[in-house]
Formats: C-alpha cells, sequence, structure tokens
C-alpha cells in the first residue's frame, strides 16, 4: 500500500467492525445493530478529514424468484434509508426517476439501475443488473442433486432467476456448485409449452478443481413421471492447461411442447495433467433457460 490515504480507505471502516467483534460480549453481538450506528461513525471520519471506504453506502439489492406470481421479486435498500432512484430501461437514474417505496416484481428481459440520492452529496455507486428472462424464468424448480453446502446460496430458486453469473468470482452468490455429480433439475412449465433451446452456463476454474460439464441432457414430459429425451450433447475439454471462463452452451432442436422439462449436467473427470486426475470435478452453474 503506497500512500496513508489508500490505508485509512482500506481499513476504514474495516477497523470498526474488527473493534465491534472483538469488544462488545457475544450475547450483545448485533450486525444490525451495528449498521445503524455505522454512519454517525463515517460522519465523524469525514469531519476528521479520513479517506474512508463509502461502499457501505452504496444500494443492496435483494432478488428473489416468486413462484406463486411467477415474477422475480425486487427489494432495494441502503444502511441508512436514504431515498433510492431507479429505472427499468438501462439509463442512469436522477431525482426524476422513480423513487422506491417498496418491493416489485419483474417478468421479462429488463436492466435495472439504482442509485441512493442523498441530500448534501454522498451520492452511491450506481447499482446495475440486468435481468435475463426465459420462459423457465420464476416456474417452480425441483432439484434431484444436492449443491455443495458452501454454494447453495439461496437454493434452486437461482437457477431460474434470470439472474447471471457476471465474473468467474464463484463466490458471489450468483453460482450454484456441484461436487462431482450429475446435476438434475426438472423445472414445471405450468401449463404445456413449446421450446427449442435450452441453455446453460458454467463457470469453470480449473486451478480451483471447477471444470465445464462434460454432458447435457434434456428430456421432455407430459407427467413428471415419463420422460423422453429431446437432445443431448457431448462437450470435450481439450485445454491442457489451467484456465478459467464462463461458458455458454445452447442445445437447439425442433420445437418441443411439454409441461415438464429435465436437465441433466454431468461433471468432467478430471484430466492426467491436473493434481485431481482421475476424479469427478465441481460444476457451477447459474441459470437454466428454456426459449
Amino acid at each position: 500500500i503506497e500512500t496513508p490515504d489508500y490505508v485509512e480507505y482500506m481499513i476504514m471502516p474495516r477497523i470498526a467492525a474488527l473493534s465491534e467483534v472483538q469488544w462488545v460480549k457475544p450475547e450483545k453481538k448485533n450486525y444490525e445493530a451495528f449498521l445503524t450506528r455505522l454512519p454517525g461513525l463515517l460522519n465523524l471520519y469525514g469531519k476528521l478529514g479520513y479517506n474512508y471506504a463509502t461502499h457501505v453506502f452504496d444500494v443492496q439489492a435483494k432478488m428473489i424468484p416468486n413462484f406463486e406470481t411467477n415474477s422475480l421479486d425486487v427489494e432495494l435498500s441502503t444502511i441508512d434509508n436514504a431515498p433510492v432512484y431507479y429505472t427499468l430501461d438501462g439509463t442512469v437514474p436522477t431525482v426524476s426517476s422513480t423513487k422506491y417505496d417498496g418491493k416489485f416484481s419483474i417478468r421479462e428481459n429488463t436492466e435495472i439501475k439504482a442509485m441512493a440520492i442523498r441530500e448534501g452529496g454522498n451520492t452511491s455507486k450506481v447499482l446495475s443488473e440486468k435481468i435475463n428472462a426465459s420462459k423457465a424464468s420464476y416456474k417452480p424448480v425441483t432439484l434431484l442433486t444436492t449443491p455443495d453446502p458452501n454454494y447453495r446460496y439461496t437454493g434452486e430458486g437461482m437457477l431460474v432467476d434470470g439472474l447471471f453469473g457476471n465474473s468467474t468470482n464463484y463466490k458471489t452468490g450468483k453460482w450454484m456448485g456441484f461436487k462431482g455429480e450429475n446435476i438434475v433439475a426438472i423445472i414445471d412449465m405450468l401449463e404445456p409449452t413449446e421450446i427449442s433451446t435450452a441453455q446453460i452456463r458454467n463457470c469453470v476454474v480449473t486451478g480451483d478443481w471447477i471444470f465445464d460439464a462434460s454432458e447435457i441432457v434434456l428430456e421432455s414430459s407430459d407427467n413428471d413421471s415419463v420422460f423422453t429425451v429431446v437432445n443431448s450433447q457431448k462437450l470435450l475439454d481439450a485445454n491442457t492447461t489451467h484456465w478459467s471462463d464462463i461458458t455458454t452452451h445452447t442445445l437447439s432442436f425442433d420445437p418441443v411442447t411439454a409441461r415438464y422439462f429435465r436437465l441433466t449436467v454431468k461433471p468432467t473427470v478430471m484430466p492426467a495433467w491436473h493434481p485431481g486426475k482421475g476424479s469427478k470435478g465441481y460444476v457451477f452453474i447459474d441459470e437454466i433457460s428454456l426459449n
């Protein structure tokens, strides 16, 4: 760290959180209570001229699929309940934009942008999130495979929430991880629905034993009991060294109409050049899209 200013930025307000952990009795530790006191402390930092991190003032978004309304419920918040303005067309919000006053729902492709605009400055960074809706989005999904408990996050709903992982950082909560076994998911379209493509995205970080899928199989059913194979694709990883990327795999086929679709994603056996050779790698996916 080259300058004292940057040191201040890196440790404030983290040092306050560390002090809270160290000094407060276990039975009195309360993260939410700490957050309510933090704005006052940050105001003091400002008056003292400290170069503190301001990301705690940014807008936070909670987006959860609602299987009763078949939509994505969106909740926005800030640490200090500051006024939040948002748009749904990808434009940067201003005070003339829609002011957030409670949970709202999304059903179609949307680019949300939200920003806290405070009196006297301290405007937050723009929160930006693209919703990539498909016919499978916000439909009931059943996982027949148990995710790794460290990478389950909000559960099976995140596979049909329209939210893509935007980097190979698989710890953001947008990638669901499975350790060395077939991923099997059944999506209930609620009514007979015609589709002609199925798509998944994988996060690959071979240095962390996370590999691409080796095969994808899509099946259809009218009764959630007897399934018929619609299409499948075997995938070959020809790399001979470590690599990281987001891969997209699409199955295209003649239109099929069914209520239930079962997708199976098979893991890769790690190759001879890898320390885990012979074992099945992790598979991380963010979304199942049917169109």
